[in-house]
């Protein structure tokens, strides 16, 4: 259990490092992207997989794709080593039911529905996924793991943030000053 537990807070450690040097547009060596994007596409292919989460992770990736999220060549890698882990290994405890609960979640957080202070700050917080696993496990015997999995994914993914921000504290983009253009004469 320890295992799958921390998969899913590496997965959302490197996705999240991910986003930032894309979002931010940071001057990073570029395998680094690379290499992060793979491992968060191979934990999370592993965790739909051989560890039993596969309603969970698969409907959250076609939320991503379906609301446009994936929309970048490293998060197109990442889906990428997703989606070979799942052709090549075994689904693990599917069930349509957990994946309709999480594919609407995952797009209530992707998509942004709503309007007023209280929808936005829910949007912006993409806090529908984690209730609906909470509300899954309280009420309708969704296995306490998805729970774990996701709240250790989320905080992971928010210490990524915050590790980039110590590293990169400029809120500007990072990328190489433009060169001087030439006066004619």
């Amino acid at each position: 259990m320890f295992e799958i537990l921390g998969a899913g807070a590496l997965a959302g450690f490197c996705a999240k490092v991910v986003d930032d040097i894309i979002d931010r547009r940071l001057r990073v060596p570029s395998y680094l992207p690379i290499l992060l994007a793979l491992a968060y596409g191979l934990l999370l292919g592993w965790l739909s997989g051989p560890a039993g989460l596969s309603s969970l992770f698969i409907a959250l990736a076609l939320a991503s794709l379906l609301s446009g999220k994936i929309d970048h060549p490293y998060h197109l890698l990442g889906a990428a080593a997703f989606a070979l882990v799942i052709l090549l290994t075994p689904l693990g405890g599917f069930s349509p039911w957990w994946f309709a609960l999480f594919l609407t979640s995952g797009l209530l957080d992707e998509l942004e529905l709503g309007r007023g202070k209280l929808l936005e700050r829910l949007n912006e917080e993409r806090v529908w996924t984690p209730l609906a696993a909470l509300l899954g496990t309280a009420f309708f015997g969704l296995p306490l793991l998805f729970l774990l999995v996701l709240l250790l994914f989320d905080l992971s993914f928010r210490f990524g943030g915050w590790v980039v921000s110590l590293e990169y504290p400029a809120h500007a983009p990072q990328t190489a000053p433009a060169k001087p253009k030439r006066k004619r004469k």
